[in-house]
């Protein structure tokens, strides 16, 4: 497990303007380009993951995660109101930034690559191009909790993007699980494409591989096992530990370089590299490349990647990004959320001086306060000095990590915290001189032993005009992440609820409830375990009443609809918008409709009517001030699609009609009786909803035409072809008597339509009487009757509920 030293050239050394002369662009170039257009585009302010597609055209795609939109405050602030999406994209043409792209409307951005629950969203990984569309995977995470750091992987995704324009196009669920984050980078090497991802296994992050045939992401993916590419996901191992939700690797002459920052420690600055002799390893290092001097001022640094088609000869060109725990200082400072660049010599420069002897005789004992006692010989020298590399076994940490700060210095002993309780740890030592560091010491091992952290003193809480609460706490020794928990004590609950977990010293938390009195207490989370609860601090919880929007702009739709838009005057917050209607008069405001963004669309309206809107911002603080009214009429077109696939299936005084949507919800009916000579069709009188009608009241064995058209408040449209239709006749047929028993008779006949109702008329014709009506209706089919004369001739018909009658039947009685 070697450890080496790399050659650094830091982007805060080099001029922005120092020239390009061996191609590409200095880092220094692209920090300050980024850094203008934060200032001056009016749409980016900031934003994290920082990938890098070169496209067919020489131009360059950057992709972006979490996004804060709008322009900086006179004094360089990022405004309360900036809106936050989690993934936007920007082109670069040349050494210019072109405009944002985003979804969503100016006045209502959202995401790129959207999501369709409010509680998920997408972070961007890497992308491929193929075939003139950029294909760029996405990571869904599901919301967990309020804290930033509580959120779950819930699966990964292929968004396409036609070029050159980046027009979005389809977003594709992958059949991944939710183990490893996919897109950590997209490396095309030869004939195949790989697929790095991130696995987040408790406190350590491991990067695995994939692999796809050709650049077209959809094909079938095969993953990486420790010996061999299986189909199953499920197989695929870790290659290394260490490395951030993203990085970078890229093949540098006959060697793979992998680039990230060091996760095997939390919030280091370092950032290393790994190199190997093919995309699956086995991966030797880490070198050392630099240090962000970002963290020495109290920011984080984090996710580093590659940018090697705009690198200088023999340069790394490496992106990372800046935040901080307290985002109070990101909001008061806009430029430190924005990408930082660096260069790096690659491949380092050699030397042949002799490297130290390592340390001999270390030693590790576990005490009782959490830390590791580290003790080794001195090594004979001028300047010596000392640096100590450690490795958590129990979390399957591959390589060793350097531990941050001066070290040891001369001094030949050391106390090593920030362990785990229970876990297995490696340790070791090297000697430094000057710029020559020697191989690590023989490994000294021990099982650390940590209790769980004292409660957090020194909290407090102040409420923000917002509704929101900032919590702050004393630190704490070897404490990185705490909790925070809230109780309602206006609303009487009784059991305090989490309010998510935090790294650093402060928290914001909330909205909460305007005019209720919380208990908040805090919880260190130590490698020991939860500390007990802080004594809980007592804070009024406030919300100050939104100012007013701005004049919304209200334009007509072609539905008879009005959207409206307007500029957002804080983020969460809900808006009521008020509408009368001129036209009719009316002088007062009708119930407010409701809206959680910018727009609004009010539905169908009036065709030809005028309407006044006007809008009010909401927060649990009250009611805005309404802003300025703005006016708008209600058009509705007329419609122009003629309904297509009329059918119609005919029953007994009646004819049930289907036909194909054309996107509208209403239809006129139309109809003509052919039987009787009706010559123009005659409209229904009630308009039906849907693609499904019924019409009724028809004549049975008559012939008809129909059409349907559609309706608007604009106009009726055009009819579709008429189809014509035969109700089946409501008469019986095949009406026939006979007699098989001497002074009796049967009728029967064929009904065109079950459960009716027959009376039976008969008469003796030789005796020339007149029809009666036998007493008893008859049901079906058939009709008996006897106590009739013999050698007589009898005659029957049927009569109908609607009283027509039937051919007639006759026979002989024997």
């Amino acid at each position: 497990m070697a450890v080496s030293l790399a050659a650094v050239t830091m982007a805060a050394a080099a001029s922005p303007d120092s020239p390009a002369d061996d191609g590409g662009i200095s880092a220094g170039e692209l920090t300050a380009m980024f850094q203008r257009y934060g200032d001056t585009s009016g749409t980016w302010l900031g934003a994290d993951r920082t990938a890098s597609v070169p496209l067919p055209d020489g131009r360059t795609l950057w992709l972006f995660s979490d996004t804060f939109l709008g322009k900086p405050s006179a004094d360089g602030s990022r405004p309360r109101t900036s809106a936050l999406i989690h993934n936007a994209a920007i082109i670069q043409t040349g050494t210019e930034l072109g405009p944002l792209h985003a979804g969503g409307t100016p006045e209502g951005p959202t995401s790129l690559v959207p999501t369709d629950t409010d509680d998920e969203f997408h972070w961007v990984g890497d992308a491929a191009v193929t075939g003139g569309t950029a294909q760029v995977l996405v990571n869904r995470y599901r919301r967990t909790g309020a804290g930033p750091l509580d959120h779950k992987l819930t699966g990964t995704g292929l968004a396409t993007f036609e070029l050159p324009d980046l027009t979005p196009g389809t977003i594709r669920e992958l059949p991944l699980g939710t183990r490893i984050s996919w897109g950590s980078e997209v490396m095309p090497d030869g004939d195949w494409t790989y697929v790095y991802g991130t696995e987040a296994a408790g406190d350590m992050k491991f990067a695995h591989l994939a692999r796809v045939y050709g650049t077209d992401l959809t094909h079938s993916w095969e993953f990486w096992t420790g010996s061999g590419w299986s189909t199953a996901e499920a197989e695929s191992a870790r290659l290394l530990s260490g490395v951030g939700t993203n990085y970078g690797v890229r093949r540098v002459g006959s060697h793979y370089v992998l680039v990230t920052h060091e996760n095997n420690l939390t919030f280091s600055a370092d950032f290393v590299a790994y190199t190997a002799k093919s995309p699956a390893g086995p991966f030797g290092g880490p070198h050392y490349l630099f240090s962000a001097p970002e963290v020495r001022a109290g920011h984080i640094v984090y996710d580093a990647d590659l940018h090697l088609d705009l690198a200088r000869k023999g340069r790394l060109l490496i992106s990372y990004n800046v935040n901080d725990l307290d985002e109070a200082v990101t909001y008061a400072d806009a430029s430190i959320y924005r990408p930082r660049f660096v260069e790096v010599e690659w491949p380092p420069a050699g030397s042949s001086a002799r490297r130290p002897a390592a340390p001999q005789g270390l030693t590790a004992f576990a005490d009782r306060a959490g830390t590791a006692d580290l003790a080794w010989q001195p090594v004979h020298g001028n300047g010596i000095t000392y640096r100590v590399y450690r490795r958590d076994v129990t979390d399957g940490q591959t390589h060793f990590v350097r531990l941050p700060g001066e070290g040891p210095g001369p001094a030949t002993s050391f106390r090593s915290d920030f362990l785990v309780n229970g876990h297995d740890y490696e340790f070791a030592v090297t000697t430094v001189a000057g710029y020559k560091e020697s191989a690590l010491s023989a490994i000294a091992t021990m099982r650390a032993t940590v209790p769980p952290p004292s409660a957090p003193t020194g909290v407090r809480a102040e409420s923000q005009p917002d509704g929101r609460v900032t919590v702050h706490w004393d630190p704490i020794p070897f404490v990185q992440l705490f909790k925070v928990f809230g109780r309602d004590l206006t609303a009487e609950q009784k059991q305090a609820s989490s309010a998510g977990a935090y790294p650093g010293l402060s928290a914001t938390i909330g909205p909460l409830r305007h005019g209720h009195r919380y208990d908040i207490t805090v919880v260190a989370v130590g490698g020991g375990g939860d500390s007990t609860p802080s004594q809980p601090v007592h804070i009024m919880a406030t919300v100050a009443e939104p100012p007013a929007p701005g004049r919304p702009t209200a334009e007509a739709q072609a539905d008879g609809s009005i959207h409206l838009a307007w500029q957002q005057v804080a983020p969460e917050i809900g808006y009521r918008i008020y509408r009368r209607d001129l036209t009719r008069g009316e002088t007062w405001w009708g119930p407010p409709g409701l809206a959680m963004g910018t727009a609004f669309d009010t539905g169908p309206l009036t065709h030809g009517h005028e309407y006044e809107f006007a809008v009010a911002a909401v927060n649990d603080g009250g009611e805005s001030p309404w802003s300025p009214t703005a006016t708008a009429q209600a058009n509705v077109a007329a419609p122009d699609e003629v309904p297509a696939r009329l059918k119609a299936e005919a029953g007994p005084g009646f004819v049930k009609l289907t036909w194909q949507s054309t996107g509208s919800a209403w239809y006129w009916l139309f109809r003509r009786d052919v039987a009787a000579g009706e010559r123009e069709f005659v409209r229904e009188e009630v308009p039906v909803q849907g693609t499904r009608a019924t019409v009724h009241n028809l004549i049975d064995g008559h012939v008809y035409e129909l059409q349907v058209a559609e309706f608007s408040g604009g106009d009726v449209g055009p009819r579709s072809k008429a189809v014509k239709v035969r109700l089946p006749a409501l008469m019986p047929t095949r009406i026939a008597a006979h007699s098989d028993t001497v002074g009796a008779a049967t009728v029967t006949w064929q009904e065109n339509r079950g459960g009716l109702m027959y009376r039976i008329q008969l008469r003796d014709a030789n005796a020339a009487e007149d029809w009666h009506t036998d007493p008893f209706p008859v049901y079906g089919n058939r009709f008996e009757t006897s106590k009739l004369t013999s050698g007589h001739r009898y005659e029957f018909r049927l009569v109908l509920p609607d009283e027509s009658v039937s051919p007639i039947a006759a026979t002989t009685v024997k």
